[in-house]
């Protein structure tokens, strides 16, 4: 059996240093929420959450929907996770961030495999690491390609192109999606929260999340390097 191949570490490094910024910046503009006068903004986004609560399920819909599409078109997914778990906290906004990631990846996918939008081709200008990467689309070089910093639009076009089985498409991406979307979500709900000692807790959550997500994927990394280098003896 083949061994999965690896992504370069420096693509790996690049995306873990890319969720450590976007946590420290997270972090700073809670703690200036909350110790500055600055403050009074919250209630402006409390507002705006109070407002939508008015909707019930219908926004949390709205949302779902107007995100998979944005997702399927290339927006960024963490952006629009990091704007559900701030307008719908961390249970609501995680399950609509998840679902509407995945719904969007899935609609990109399926043009491409259909061959129904030359666009979405001629958008993609894959690197040789993702090349190769994707060259046998297993769950876990999937699960890798999730943790790079590339756009999705690309994995998503390539994995459709390339006939990738359906249900090992959407497992993997979901299953990729899963650890930054949790982080991202605990972490920007933060930024909806009023009580001071809440947001705090959730930042540490969020912290604490992204470094047990680094050190696994560093040692899955490590494992698949030895047992590459053992079946090559």
């Amino acid at each position: 059996m083949h061994s999965p191949t690896l992504p370069p570490p420096d693509d790996a490094n690049r995306e873990t240093l890319r969720l450590f910024i976007g946590a420290a910046i997270v972090a700073t503009v809670v703690a200036i929420l909350h110790f500055t006068p600055l403050k009074q903004w919250l209630s402006n986004i409390d507002a705006w959450k109070q407002w939508l609560d008015q909707f019930g399920w219908k926004a949390s819909l709205a949302f779902f929907m107007a995100s998979s599409v944005a997702s399927a078109v290339g927006v960024s997914r963490l952006a629009l996770a990091a704007a559900a778990g701030t307008l719908f906290g961390i249970s609501e906004g995680f399950m609509v961030a998840m679902f509407s990631g995945l719904a969007g990846s899935y609609v990109t996918f399926l043009a491409a495999r259909r061959g129904s939008s030359q666009a979405l081709r001629d958008r993609v200008h894959a690197s040789d690491s993702l090349r190769k990467l994707l060259s046998k689309p297993t769950l876990l070089n999937i699960f890798f390609v999730r943790q790079l910093p590339v756009p999705a639009l690309a994995p998503n076009v390539m994995l459709g192109l390339m006939k990738c089985p359906h249900r090992i498409f959407l497992l993997g991406t979901f299953l990729g999606h899963l650890p930054s979307t949790s982080i991202v979500v605990t972490m920007c709900s933060a930024l909806g929260k009023t009580d001071r000692d809440v947001a705090i807790l959730q930042v540490g959550y969020g912290m604490l999340g992204l470094l047990v997500v680094g050190t696994i994927v560093i040692l899955i990394r490590k494992k698949i390097k030895e047992r590459g280098s053992s079946e090559s003896l």
